[in-house]
């Protein structure tokens, strides 16, 4: 396909490097503490109605899960909505089954199937929680992309590896029919794999952490054992670092997400994206608002950040707020915007926080990819809620063996907005509408969502590398506007070997 789209220009970093010890898995190549015996967290999930919408254990978001880097999560999700009998509908492309549930966890490089010992499921979206006394009599698609019905309950295992990389991950619903509902109402968490010991930088290590998560019911701070506050206040003190992980949990259309970030009395750092320390940080202004996805720190849904926050250590008392844009109205010159805020207190004495004038940072523990695959694909975002000119059928439209290296090129045909989202493997973005992103430019990193551009003439692509990596399986691809998704916008891949 030609391109005539132009590339903006943007925030530049470098790709400098750093490392302590290294173990070398089939993930990468990633700084690891090999004293630590791997640990199991085991948590309990209850899908129940609270204020008229499902929520996990009653709180919406869930509560926050956190584990290291080799740790295996165990997650019991019982679903103990009412029984509604409507998951066999005429269309599978259309909302159905809207209290039938399962589990996702958005990031995470982990198996996409059922153990061998048939106990436990791990990332895979093809098992259906129908709530107790649901009635099922039918698959739910075509016998090759048929469902697997669990009643009431499931357990979920997700092994992550030695070789994980740290980061700021979530989990959330994601039953084809019922997903997008069930994320807007705000069936979603946070899920955290801490650093390891003695890689980060001594100032990013001793910050206090919030998380953020950009909800459909606005911007909230979340609290470690689920809920959180809408709209919060932030109180920093003079010369305090905090480190913000921010979430774009929004599930309708145009919900892209940006900060502005131009206000006085804060240095903001961008550390990491999709769960991925970057090499460099990189300040945070206000640029590229009108293109989102030409923005370093603008947020597809799904996405994530990691910002430093600092108040420098003579600042004198104020208040203030942080807009944050929810959607892209504004980008595109249209009125009624949604927006939240953070709104920031900066008071009492000062702080004497560790920090560092060195931009460098660890990196995200992924080999680079810089040579270029043999093999390539491409895939087209086509108009009613297509993939390739299909709506979602269940079959296998991608085959690929296990240990891959392909580039993958997505085109965005529609004239409207959508972001790619693929499981399990993330990919290391190389081009934007064909041109080619410079060595050194913040946007040639790695990330698992990405917003696809758009143009009136002609499509919008973005061309990226990935591999196929440790695990074999069926999995999907999908656009995040998850009413897309759940209307057709889905490809099943499935990984051999």
């Amino acid at each position: 396909m030609t391109q005539a789209l132009s590339r903006r220009s943007m925030l530049h970093g470098s790709a400098a490097f750093a490392m302590t010890s290294l173990l070398t898995g089939g993930y990468g190549t990633v700084a690891v503490s090999e004293d630590r015996a791997a640990r199991r967290t085991n948590l309990t999930l209850r899908v129940q109605e609270a204020n008229g919408r499902p929520t996990y254990n009653g709180h919406s978001p869930g509560p926050t899960i956190v584990a290291d880097p080799g740790d295996t999560i165990d997650v019991h999700l019982i679903n103990d909505l009412p029984a509604l009998h409507d998951d066999c509908a005429d269309n599978h492309n259309s909302f159905h089954g809207l209290n039938t549930t399962n589990l996702h966890t958005h990031g995470l490089h982990v198996s996409p199937i059922t153990d061998s010992s048939g106990r436990f499921d791990a990332d895979n979206v093809f098992i259906s929680v129908v709530p107790k006394n649901q009635v099922v009599p039918c698959a739910e698609v075509g016998s090759e992309g048929a469902r697997t019905f669990r009643w009431h309950e499931n357990r979920f295992r997700f092994e992550t590896g030695a070789d994980h990389p740290s980061g700021t991950f979530w989990y959330h619903a994601h039953k084809h029919g019922s997903t997008f509902q069930q994320v807007a109402a705000g069936l979603s968490g946070p899920l955290i794999i801490r650093d390891r010991p003695g890689v980060m930088p001594e100032y990013i290590a001793q910050a206090s952490e919030k998380i953020l998560m950009i909800m459909n019911q606005g911007l909230v701070l979340t609290d470690p054992n689920g809920g959180g506050t809408v709209d919060p206040t932030i109180t920093m003190r003079p010369g305090e670092v905090q480190r913000w992980r921010i979430i774009n949990a929004q599930a309708v259309g145009n919900s892209f997400a940006y900060l502005r970030t131009n206000v006085p009395g804060l240095e903001i750092y961008q550390i990491a994206f999709d769960g991925l320390t970057l090499h460099r940080r990189i300040k945070v202004d206000q640029g590229n608002d009108d293109e989102p996805w030409l923005n370093p720190a603008g947020l597809a849904p799904g996405n994530r950040t990691d910002f430093i926050v600092r108040v420098p250590p003579d600042a004198k008392e104020s208040s203030f707020s942080i807009p944050v844009i929810r959607d892209l109205r504004e980008a595109l010159g249209l009125s009624g915007a949604i927006a939240s805020e953070i709104k920031i207190d900066i008071s009492g004495s000062p702080m004497n926080s560790a920090w560092s004038d060195d931009d460098t940072l660890p990196g995200p523990g992924l080999e680079p990819f810089n040579d270029v695959p043999r093999s390539t694909r491409e895939i087209v975002f086509s108009p009613q809620f297509r993939i390739d000119g299909q709506a979602y059928d269940g079959r296998v439209k991608h085959t690929i063996p296990l240990g891959a290296k392909e580039e993958w090129t997505a085109y965005n045909n529609t004239g409207g907005v959508h972001a790619f989202h693929i499981h399990v493997n993330p990919f290391f973005m190389t081009h934007i509408n064909g041109i080619e992103l410079a060595k050194d430019d913040p946007l040639r990193r790695w990330q698992d969502t990405v917003g696809l551009p758009y143009g009136d003439d002609s499509p919008g692509s973005v061309t990226f590398r990935t591999r196929f990596e440790t695990f074999a399986g069926r999995f999907v691809i999908h656009c995040h506007i998850l009413r897309h998704e759940d209307l057709g916008m889905m490809q099943t891949v499935e990984v051999t070997g």
